[in-house]
């Protein structure tokens, strides 16, 4: 999972790569001398608290008051709101392709009288 920190980056090999949160971001504590994301960056003097956002990051969640998935940035947080906007447009053709109904050519589906779905 990168999301709440994937504004920051870094290189392997030449090729640029995104921060990502270690397991310590999704507990409740801070922990003397952990840190909850690879780089481990301070912004504001600050790093990054568990659950938290770095500038430029934003998270998914499940909202069940709402029974919606929501996504949470820092306010006024213009980059965020343009990188969600990208994966948004990029998780819609994803899943379109995702749920799309496969033929069956099964001779178990056949026989059970199952027609063959098409696209």
């Amino acid at each position: 999972m990168c999301d709440a920190v994937q504004a920051e980056t870094y290189k392997i090999d030449g090729v640029e790569v995104s921060n990502f949160v270690l397991p310590l971001y999704f507990t409740g504590s801070e922990e003397v001398g952990g840190r909850n994301d690879f780089l481990g960056r301070s912004h504001s003097g600050k790093t990054l608290r568990s659950f938290g956002v770095n500038p430029g990051g934003y998270i998914g969640f499940f909202n069940p008051q709402t029974g919606q998935h929501e996504t949470f940035s820092r306010k006024g947080d213009q980059e965020a709101q343009e990188r969600m906007k990208i994966k948004l447009q990029a998780k819609a053709a994803r899943r379109a392709i995702r749920y799309q109904p496969f033929p069956v050519h099964s001779a178990a589906a056949k026989k059970a009288g199952q027609q063959p779905r098409r696209p």
